[in-house]
């Protein structure tokens, strides 16, 4: 018969600390404030107990007093996980720096943020990062009770919010105007989902960007921001056909999928036959297999302004919203100009 696990031993209180390390409770709190003035000798010996007695302060009381938690919520899409992942190590570095902790609310797309939301409400946030639409009512209730709002690229009239976002629309314009400079004339587009604001700004920048070059519009198929919905919707639509002079993609996933297409399965050069450039600037885009031209987001100055932005709602919660947008760098590699 096995023997019967012992019970784990009670979590160590600062009380148990401070009758251990013969100093009062208060003195036992003031060891953990790397701010506090007290001796490094009376801080040490404290310090020395507590890790011998297993004792951590317990953050969420801590909270309670200070009415500051220190963490930060950031509300993202799947497409957002999938696609620029680098943005969340970005941001949780930002806001590491500002000793902050981020905890991740992933919905599957922006008509899960209200549900979302919900499960938040008994959480005591410094702030959310929303990488999502939010309606207005729920900007408005979170203000209420003093958790600052951020948009990270998207938008909102929400006198309550700040935001950070590249300007897609610009960025997606002009490169429609190089590609048509450089000669091509036909051109196709993979859009992301119709839900998202991101990918509708992106494909009608670049739509603009065509009519500015005396162009027609675009022929604009549903890549879902999907590197397999773009290969497969993309084979769908070309393999019965001649190929187009360029194609532009929402985001750098569908981009890597129809740069596939073309070299594995209907056998377009890229990009003396077929120029592609995409949107986001992963770091796969750089690989030799695709070496993609394409818009890079200034992800580091965008987070760390959001981070930014953020503490100054969180200090002057009445303070004019502040909507920033950044220009969009134009990366030319392999598979286009």
């Amino acid at each position: 018969m096995p023997p019967i696990p012992k019970s784990p031993r009670p979590r160590a209180t600062s009380y148990d600390v401070a009758t251990a390390a013969g100093v009062a409770q208060s003195t036992v709190s003031r060891c953990f404030q790397p701010d506090s003035n007290i001796s490094e000798e009376t801080r040490a010996h404290v310090l020395t107990v507590a890790d011998r007695l297993g004792y951590t302060p317990n953050s969420l009381a801590r909270s309670l007093i200070t009415r500051r938690s220190n963490v930060i919520a950031v509300l993202v899409t799947r497409y957002t996980l999938h696609g620029t992942p680098n943005l969340l190590y970005t941001l949780g570095d930002e806001l590491a720096l500002a000793g902050q902790h981020m905890i991740l609310l992933p919905v599957d797309d922006d008509s899960g943020v209200e549900q979302a939301l919900r499960g938040l409400s008994g959480y005591p946030l410094d702030g959310l990062i929303a990488c999502a639409v939010m309606r207005r009512a729920d900007i408005e209730r979170l203000a209420a009770r003093g958790v600052p709002v951020l948009f990270f690229n998207r938008q909102s009239s929400s006198p309550h919010a700040d935001s950070v976002s590249t300007d897609h629309g610009v960025a997606a314009r002009q490169l429609a105007r190089d590609m048509a400079a450089a000669g091509r004339r036909d051109f196709v587009c993979l859009a992301g989902p119709a839900s998202s604001p991101v990918g509708r700004e992106r494909i009608k920048g670049f739509t603009a960007g065509l009519r500015d070059a005396g162009l027609g519009a675009p022929r604009v198929l549903d890549g879902g921001f999907s590197y397999d919905q773009a290969r497969a919707v993309f084979f769908e639509a070309m393999r019965d056909g001649a190929p187009p002079d360029a194609v532009f993609c929402a985001n750098d996933q569908m981009a890597m999928g129809v740069i596939d297409v073309c070299r594995h399965q209907l056998d377009w050069p890229v990009p003396s036959q077929l120029m592609v450039a995409g949107f986001d600037d992963v770091p796969e885009s750089a690989r030799p297999p695709y070496q993609l031209t394409t818009i890079r987001q200034p992800i580091e100055t965008m987070a760390r302004r959001a981070v930014e932005l953020l503490r100054a709602r969180r200090q002057q919660p009445g303070r004019t919203a502040q909507a920033e947008r950044y220009p969009g760098e134009l990366v030319v590699r392999g598979s286009a100009l």
